[in-house]
Order: structure tokens, then sequence, then C-alpha cells
């Protein structure tokens, strides 16, 4: 990457992570309080195959605030939302994640577009389940900020079971057609789809 392409990327991080930052604190305000104790995590895991794409079309993910981004041995690349703040669960079927702790920045270097991905919540019930959050994008003097609430995933082969400090939630997630297209439009792409499944849902709640 050139020096002038790397210096326009890195304003477009500096983009998505302030607005992120912004629209983090009014999710907040709205949220009450919570146990203290109620504490863990919820990731979510873009799998080994879809991966290669998002970064073969110049699609890179940045953790904003306290949520972070890592990839393994395998290639997946694991979205971490800390549960902290005023986050809540009801135990084995809800989580909301406060708006507080920052969220996802996706940015497309070369086509100079950013997205945010905010206030993640997850609703299981049975098998089946939704994560729902924001998504927003740049400002726009002709519309002014982007900023859409949406289902983000559907979930299937839903779990939960009981652990020795609380709980832990399974689940296979599809980016819905609105969140694909969305995404698409923001980042000038084409490489997010609703027809395949896009990873997998991993969250952690420690009551105790």
């Amino acid at each position: 990457m050139n020096v002038r392409r790397a210096s326009r990327t890195l304003a477009a991080v500096a983009l998505a992570m302030g607005l992120t930052g912004s629209l983090a604190a009014s999710a907040q305000a709205a949220q009450p309080a919570s146990d203290a104790k109620n504490r863990g995590s919820v990731t979510i895991v873009f799998g080994e195959t879809l991966v290669p794409q998002l970064f073969k079309a110049g699609v890179f993910m940045y953790g904003a605030e306290s949520v972070s981004v890592a990839q393994g041995n395998s290639g997946a690349l694991s979205l971490t939302f800390p549960l902290e703040g005023t986050s809540t669960s009801k135990p084995t079927t809800a989580i909301t994640v406060d708006g507080e702790v920052g969220g996802i920045s996706f940015i497309n270097g070369p086509a100079e577009a950013t997205a945010g991905l905010i206030s993640v919540s997850v609703r299981r019930t049975g098998r089946t389940g939704v994560v729902n959050g924001e998504i927003i994008g740049p400002f726009s003097t002709d519309s002014g900020q982007f900023e859409k609430k949406m289902q983000v995933f559907t979930m299937s082969a839903a779990t939960a079971r009981r652990t020795a400090k609380g709980w832990r939630m399974e689940a296979t997630l599809t980016l819905t057609p609105q969140a694909a297209t969305t995404l698409n439009t923001l980042l000038k792409t084409t490489v997010f789809t609703s027809s395949a499944p896009s990873g997998e849902l991993q969250a952690e709640v420690s009551t105790s």
C-alpha cells in the first residue's frame, strides 16, 4: 500500500471510530442499570470461508473502545463485545450489550468507505433467534448521519447451557438481507451475502 492510500485508510479508520464513539454514548443513555456481577462477552465469529473474501475485497475490521477483533489460527475473525457498564441479560435467552463499550469499524480501504456496528443485542427462541444492532455510516451533507437499527443476523442451530459461573449460548449466524445490503452499500462492495452462513455466535455470561 502506498503512502497516499495508507493515509486515506487511516483517516477512514479514525472517522469510523469517531462515529462509533459518539453514537455509543447516546445508546448508553437509554439503557437501564444492571447487576454489576453480570459480566462476560458476546463474540461474533466471521468464518474462515468469509474472511479471505473480505480481505480480497479490501474490507477489514477494527475494534473501537472496548470491543476487540482477533484472528485465530484457522483464519476466522472474532469480534468480541464485552459485557460491561449497563449490559444486561436474561438467563439463556437474551443479552443486551451496553452501547458505551464501543463497536466494530468496517473499512474498505481501496474504496475509501466505512461502516460501523454498535448496540448489539441477542434474542434466542428455542433453536433460532436474532442478533440486533445499529449500523452506522459516514455523515453526509445531503442526508445527515446514517444510522439504522435492524436485525443484523439470524440465528440457527442455537443452543444454551448452564456453566459453573453462569451460562453459555452458541449459534450459527447468517446476515439478514437488509444488513447485507446496507453493509454492501456503505462499503461499496458486494462481498456481504445473506445466502450462506457468515459464522457463529459465542456468548459467555457470568452471574457470580
